[in-house]
Parts: structure tokens; sequence; C-alpha cells
């Protein structure tokens, strides 16, 4: 858990580099981009289900609609209700009143879940085992779910989308670019830099910028794919409530020790996402614990306990 440090502001990480002009995106790769394609496709319920919490038109019954429609993603809607990381005081039984319980955010991250999950792999070069990469994007989405009780801002739905595939460029770069967490952690040594940094100087590109292009393939709307593309952007004068809410969440789910991997805390928080949000130190700290307490929780929904 971070100190007070002065004033109660959450301590910067990073504070120790020297400080970059504000992020500009980088043109990724041919061979990247086509890398791309080579990711499975998303599933199908998925996708309409995004749509559908996107549309601020939908209605509640248009969900249940699209979830109804899916008996596997049904049955995992239903188990997940009743799981210890969701439960009420009652059992439900009924579709519905599973889809109440749990809200659009969390149907999103149930539907996604498992495809990310399938689709994670090993990653050398952020020294992260596929469990692990998967467990960091699922905390940081939970995280979400917390930060909302705690904002001063309304936190949109597809944050938590957002949050859960901040990650997502990590897959296509650990596939394709052959490199070691060593060649990664040394040039930062090197240079003075932050991790991502590193991986500009290495590759002209970072996995948030990655993630951003494949997020804009899948036809995520704006805000998802802005969230993910910039989450490691520093100085961040500019953007969203989605994006101020997933980076602050991909840091507090490494505060809590899920998912440091060969980056560690070597990277760059602007404070002012924390300020714009509402976070002082008391509230950072309770989405802190509050968040870890349900790691447990969630690893043995996904089987991972």
């Amino acid at each position: 858990m971070p100190g007070s440090g002065a004033g109660n502001d959450v301590p910067e990480v990073g504070t120790g580099l020297p400080v970059a002009p504000e992020t500009s995106v980088m043109p990724l790769t041919a061979s990247l981009v086509d890398s791309i394609g080579t990711l499975d496709p998303l599933p199908l319920t998925a996708q309409r289900l995004i749509q559908v919490v996107a549309d601020e038109d939908s209605s509640f019954e248009d969900i249940v609609r699209v979830v109804e429609h899916d008996p596997a993603v049904g049955a995992n809607v239903l188990r997940l209700a009743n799981s210890t990381l969701y439960a009420g005081r009652f059992k439900v039984e009924r579709l519905r009143d599973a889809v109440i319980r749990l809200g659009p955010a969390t149907l999103m991250e149930i539907a996604l879940g498992g495809y990310l999950k399938r689709v994670s792999c090993k990653a050398p070069m952020y020294d992260l085992s596929e469990d692990e990469l998967f467990m960091h994007s699922a905390v940081a989405s939970l995280a979400i779910q917390e930060i909302s009780r705690e904002a001063s801002e309304v936190i949109p739905p597809t944050a938590s989308l957002a949050a859960l595939l901040h990650d997502i460029g990590k897959l296509i770069m650990a596939r394709f670019q052959k490199v070691s967490a060593a060649d990664v952690t040394r040039i930062c040594e090197e240079k003075g830099v932050s991790f991502t940094e590193g991986e500009r100087l290495l590759f002209g590109c970072d996995h948030a910028e990655v993630g951003g292009a494949i997020a804009r393939s899948w036809d995520f709307p704006a805000g998802v794919v802005e969230a993910i593309e910039r989450h490691h952007d520093f100085p961040l004068k500019s953007g969203s409530i989605s994006l101020d809410a997933v980076v602050a969440a991909n840091y507090i789910a490494k505060t809590i020790g899920v998912g440091l991997g060969a980056e560690g805390l070597n990277l760059k928080l602007d404070q002012d996402c924390l300020r714009r949000l509402g976070l002082e130190f008391d509230k950072f700290c309770r989405v802190c614990a509050r968040t870890s307490a349900r790691v447990e929780d969630l690893r043995r929904a996904y089987g991972l306990a």
C-alpha cells in the first residue's frame, strides 16, 4: 500500500525518471498490424453485448435478450451470479434476476473473460505466465467496480471492458517480438526510462498502442479504444473519465501485487487522473483494500485458485 506522502497524495510512480513530452501514438510496423489478425475473433455474444451496453438508447430488456440467446453465456452468468464473488443474500435461479444482480459492466466481463483466458499465453517478454497476464487484466476490471463506489465521477460501464482488455496488446507483443524481459529491463536501466518507454525504444511502439489497434480493428467504442491505447500516456493532460479510471485500475492491480512481472512498478502515473476521479489518498486505499479482498474469489470463479 502506498504511503501518504505530502498532502496525502498517492505517491507518484516514476518520479525519479526523466519527464518525457506527452505521449503520441507511434505508427505500428506492418508485421504487428498483420499479426493482429491472428487473434481468435471475438465471440458474437460479446460483440453484441458491447454494442448494446455502449448504446445509450438501449434498454435493460435488450441486454437480457442478448444473454438469453447464448445458452453457454447464460449458464455462466447464473453460475457467477451465485458465486462468492458476486452472490447476494439469496440464490438466483432465473437468468433475468442474475442479469439484474450483475449489471451491464460485469456481464461484459463474463462474456469476454472466458475469451481472454483462452487466448492468454505465456509472456516471457513481460515475465508473466498466462494466468498472471489474465489475472492482472481481470483484477483491473474488478478495481473499476471499486473505483465506481468511491469516485466523484460516474464511471461508464464500458470502462470495465477497457480495463479487462487494457493489456491485450501484450499478447501480440509476446508472440511476435522475440526478446526477453531482461532485454527490456536492461534498456530501461541504461536509459533511465519506464518499462513502456523501453518498449518504444526497442520496437517503436508499446503494448498499449498495439492494444488500441486491436480494439479499433474490433470496432470497439471510441472511448474504449482511447482508454486501452493511452493508459500509459504521461503526462495525461486530456482524456475521458474511462481513461482516467483504467489508468487508476492498472496501477491499483499492480499496487496490490497482481501482474507485476518484469515491469513491476516501473511506470509513470499522472496524479491528475486520480484527482479528476476524486480518489484522494483515503479513498485510493479503500479501493486497493476492497479489490485485494476479492482477488481470491475471482481466482476461484475462473478456476485458478
